[in-house]
């Protein structure tokens, strides 16, 4: 049965099965030394990577890349570790051919997650860890993540840029066909308004005045004209009478001519004074008939002139007219204008300030190529391991050898504890409720002697044994 043991005990019973403890410290200790000498060596190469701000390019134009990168570094780790830069580095170095093989690249990418180890150092600075079996390998893997992790940063970040600067591109072409949309509406607005916009309020009111001026001019122009109408009217009956009259003395002379040459010769006196008062008298004839042609000609001219002025004066009452109507129109079509210019002000407000924006994120995406290459500097590079990191063997041998002696002393106290054998007189004393009689001592080997107890050394009816027993022949 199981029982419970004190220190005094445990020594006893290491000491007791020393030969056991012995052999399973050295059995336990020797598998241990061979795994631990029989574990690879790993190398671990370091490298530190610096950022640099960009203060001063921002100071120059407005970024369109709102992430600093300094900011990056508080997720270094996690994109140090993403899918693609790890599998670029695989593929490109050949890394882990074995497990890509047999298992497939996301095998390899998860198992160099386990030898990869990122830590960030300070504010602007980041440090690369690779533990690998080849020293060179674990160098170079160190030295070439940072620049994939460098390149993928600076590919994210250029992509991020053009696509800010394509977004004000379109951005530009709709605010663009907006902004020719309303210049096409406004031109088409004046076009169908025309003569009656704000702006030609004030011509409109000098047409009108010029008209009013011209009315007044041509209405004194027809006063004239049908006053002088007037007067040819008057003279054309006088001319009219004159004219009658000559012709009827001319007629009288006539007769009286025919009647006297009748009578008379040629050369005589009367026929003579006849034929010259009928030559005068034709003279006199002509000469009314004459001035009674101009007049009947001014008078003809007279009135196509009043014809004319009156037409003249119809054609400015129809100007007066229109230019009333236009004024009377220019308050509604200015409100309506200036709705469509309000409208057309803010499109092009907006288009001017997607211009000056694109133009900003153009220069920004060319300062994000230029400042490519100074934005992340490799301040201490990974050189060749010559040590390894691990394993540690000479912690491992000492990790080992506790464990063997550690396992060593379990399972002496484990067999010591199981073993129901009795081995002295106060164990026997505690475990059989006899009294004790007397006790065979062990001779180990000794000779055998033979001891007489002395009667003062029985106690309780037990003899105890004495150094001085006596062997026995």
């Amino acid at each position: 049965m199981e029982r419970g043991m004190t220190a005094d005990q445990v020594l006893k019973a290491l000491w007791r099965r020393k030969v056991l403890v012995g052999a399973i410290v050295l059995g336990v200790f020797a598998v241990g030394a061979a795994i631990v000498l029989s574990q690879p060596k790993v190398y671990e190469a370091t490298a530190v990577v610096r950022v640099q701000p960009q203060r001063p390019g921002e100071e120059m134009v407005q970024r369109t890349v709102s992430e600093l990168v300094e900011q990056r570094l508080l997720t270094v780790r996690q994109e140090l570790m993403s899918r693609p830069v790890l599998q670029r580095a695989i593929e490109e170095m050949n890394l882990y051919p074995e497990i890509v093989s047999e298992d497939g690249i996301e095998a390899a990418v998860t198992r160099m997650r386990k030898d990869l180890t990122v830590r960030v150092e300070g504010e602007s600075a980041f440090e690369l860890t690779y533990a690998s079996h080849d020293p060179q390998v674990a160098a170079q893997v160190a030295n070439r993540l940072p620049q994939l992790f460098s390149e993928q940063a600076l590919k994210s970040r250029q992509e991020q840029a053009a696509r800010a600067t394509q977004l004000f591109q379109d951005e530009l072409t709709s605010l663009s066909k907006s902004v020719t949309d309303w210049e096409r509406k406004i031109a088409q607005f004046k076009v169908d308004h025309l003569g009656e916009l704000p702006e030609q309020l004030e011509m409109n009111m000098r047409g009108l005045e010029r008209v009013g001026a011209l009315l007044q001019t041509k209405s004194e122009e027809l006063r004239v004209a049908e006053a002088r109408r007037s007067e040819l009217a008057r003279a054309r009956n006088a001319a009219d009478s004159e004219a009658g009259r000559l012709e009827s003395a001319e007629h009288s002379l006539t007769q009286q001519l025919v009647a006297a040459r009748s009578s008379w010769t040629g050369d005589h006196p009367e026929v003579k004074r006849l034929s010259q008062e009928l030559s005068s008298m034709r003279e006199r004839r002509k000469d009314a008939e004459s001035r009674q042609w101009v007049e009947r000609q001014e008078r003809a001219r007279v009135s196509d002139l009043i014809a004319t002025i009156q037409k003249d004066i119809d054609a400015l009452h129809q100007q007066a007219g229109d230019y009333q109507k236009r004024l009377d129109r220019t308050p509604q079509w200015a409100h309506e204008l200036g709705v469509l210019q309000r409208d057309y002000e803010i499109a092009r407000t907006k288009y001017q300030s997607v211009v000056s924006r694109r133009v900003e994120a153009e220069i920004a995406q060319d300062l994000e190529m230029k400042s490519a290459e100074s934005l992340f500097h490799v301040v201490s590079p990974a050189g060749v391991p010559t040590i390894a990191a691990r394993p540690d063997r000479v912690s491992g041998m000492i990790i080992a050898f506790l464990v063997a002696l550690g396992l060593g002393v379990l399972i002496t106290v484990v067999l010591e504890m199981r073993d129901d054998s009795i081995r002295d007189t106060e164990e026997l004393r505690d475990r059989l409720p006899l009294p004790v009689l007397a006790v065979v001592p062990n001779m180990q080997g000794k000779a055998e002697k033979r001891v007489l107890m002395p009667a003062t050394g029985v106690r309780n009816g037990v003899v105890p044994p004495s150094s001085s027993d006596s062997p026995l022949n």
